[in-house]
């Protein structure tokens, strides 16, 4: 009996070390946070060489509200690429590219999924509910030790 209470005050001070020792057990967890800086918009000329349209002028409108608004005019490069920042609070871009009598449309839609504010958020409770979960474990296997010790015990008394 004084082995039981030894192997459980022994483990109640593992518990309790470890609680302090280590709180948060987040040694492995990775947080990745993505930014939009620039929206790209490439274009080039169908057909089986997929020429680029290099100086080719760009207008990007920014659709607000339903509400359509040019925001940017300007031309692509030499690789048809042409780069712009979001505004914010817009989430929805057409831009419109034309070289040489030649004409074509993309819209650009940036919506999907969590945003960075709902992801920080949730981010934001991971560490105490992980320290308790560490805890519960350490727990559960401190108690199935308890009763390993138990049953050697009773059988070592029973032989008696």
């Amino acid at each position: 009996m004084k082995t039981i209470r030894s192997l459980g005050v022994l483990a109640l001070i593992l518990i309790l070390c470890t609680a302090l020792i280590c709180p948060s057990a987040s040694a492995h967890r990775v947080i990745v946070q993505g930014r939009v800086s620039e929206i790209q918009i490439k274009a080039y000329f169908g057909g089986g060489d997929a020429t680029p349209m290099a100086d080719a002028d760009v207008e990007i409108y920014a659709i607000r509200d339903g509400q359509e608004e040019l925001y940017l005019t300007g031309k692509a490069d030499e690789d048809g690429m042409y780069y712009f920042p979001p505004l914010i609070g817009v989430s929805e871009y057409r831009a419109v590219v034309e070289e040489s009598g030649h004409k074509g449309e993309e819209m650009v839609n940036l919506t999907g999924g969590a945003g960075l504010a709902e992801a920080e958020q949730e981010e934001e409770g991971l560490p105490l509910t992980e320290t308790i979960a560490g805890l519960g474990y350490l727990a559960g296997l401190a108690g199935i030790a308890m009763i390993l010790a138990a049953r050697k015990m009773r059988k070592q008394y029973e032989k008696e």
